[in-house]
């Protein structure tokens, strides 16, 4: 098998080869470590990830066949104590376990440091969906040429595995890649400019309907006489499309929270994220646009009822002030409102009282030992299985 030995004589260049050989193996040495916790919380081969009974810890197998399964609960800890959301913590933990238990060639060659861990992990997220036979022939053709080997090849390997050993299975993935259709607007990363990254991954046909009609969007805004650049227009062309409503009279009707001060900043609630002001003058002028003042909500005042579904403006109050879900590292924005001190328990239905969780985390904090509750609005001190604290805070920054 050939290897490579990096020497130099620069002191500088060795200190960074240095200090990349230490990372390389912390990497490995904190791989090593969930697989030591993962081998002491093992879940019990009768669970199953729907139970009956909610107050039972469901099981996850996150890995391919024939690798061991773990608790939902404690690795919600888990993923807590490595400093990731609960998506990327589990994400690892699968992984790992598949590395571990399905490629032992390709494990054994990481350990030994021959094989970065970010490049096996590629490596594990494509043959998860593999029977054991599968990933077995994957890790014999793959691990000794890994080093050298590109993404592609790695690819083609596994297609000719899946084919081989479970040509059903290939089928279906064909059929369920249809259900990894998406189209994400990141309002999250939305910038002070007022331009905000959009991605999708659509059907083919769907996708060569929109090229053509951001082409021809484009061409009809440079016929009107619009100087911008291709790109610029195309980008144009796909907002009049979502404004499509505008045949029927309805024009632009987006909904913005902007605080604005004597400053040129304003600050959108919609995204938590700064925009000039000069932009939002713009945003409004646009011919067709409807621009519609509403009373401001006032963070600090607690609405309440006492019912215990919460109005509408409760609602809002809540979504305005936590933004997504309040579990650690959690950036979900499809919510449950959840009580903190619980409804039957003689808490309120106010906005001091209620919470945005996710359904998993809301799930974890009613069925299992992970607590929280809010000295302040906005402030949540949360505490693990295990007791490690950790306090999220979604006070507004002034």
């Amino acid at each position: 098998m050939a290897t490579q030995t990096r020497t130099s004589s620069d002191p500088l260049l060795a200190a960074v080869r240095v200090r990349r050989d230490n990372e390389a193996r912390e990497q490995v040495a904190v791989l090593t470590a969930v697989l030591d916790w993962a081998a002491a919380h093992p879940a019990s081969e009768f669970d199953v990830v729907e139970l009956l009974d909610v107050t039972e810890e469901p099981a996850l197998h996150l890995a391919g066949p024939g690798a061991p399964m773990v608790g939902e609960y404690s690795a919600l800890d888990l993923a807590h104590s490595m400093g990731m959301s609960t998506d990327a913590g589990l994400a690892y933990l699968r992984r790992a376990l598949e590395l571990r238990h399905r490629l032992p060639r390709l494990y054994a060659r990481v350990v030994r440091l021959e094989v970065p861990v970010w490049k096996a992990f590629r490596v594990a997220d494509q043959t998860t969906s593999l029977p054991m036979d599968g990933a077995l022939f994957v890790d014999a053709k793959i691990a000794p040429f890994l080093h050298t080997c590109s993404f592609a090849q790695v690819d083609r390997t596994v297609d000719a595995a899946r084919a081989a050993f479970d040509p059903a299975e290939a089928e279906r993935l064909r059929i369920a890649a249809a259900e990894h259709r998406h189209a994400t607007v990141w309002l999250d990363a939305a910038r002070t400019t007022g331009t905000v990254e959009v991605t999708a991954t659509l059907d083919a046909a769907d996708a060569l309907d929109l090229e053509q009609a951001l082409r021809d969007g484009a061409q009809t805004l440079a016929d009107l006489g619009s100087t911008d650049t291709l790109d610029v227009r195309r980008s144009q062309a796909l907002g009049e499309m979502a404004r499509g409503q505008q045949a029927l009279g309805l024009g632009r009707g987006v909904t913005i929270y902007a605080h604005l001060d004597a400053s040129d900043v304003a600050l959108l609630d919609n995204t938590q994220t700064p925009v000039l002001v000069e932009q939002v003058r713009q945003w409004c002028q646009t011919a067709g646009t409807r621009v519609t003042i509403k009373q401001v909500i006032d963070l600090a005042t607690n609405p309440s009822t006492d019912a215990y579904r919460p109005a509408d403006a409760i609602r809002e109050h809540v979504m305005l002030r936590d933004r997504t879900c309040v579990f650690p590292d959690c950036r979900r924005r499809k919510v449950d409102l959840d009580h903190i001190v619980p409804f039957d328990a003689g808490g309120t239905t106010s906005a001091d009282n209620l919470a945005m969780l996710c359904r998993r985390h809301h799930r974890a904090k009613t069925h299992s030992a992970w607590r929280y509750d809010s000295p302040e609005p906005g402030v949540y001190h949360w505490t693990s299985p295990t007791g490690s604290t950790t306090t999220v805070d979604r006070r507004r920054r002034t």
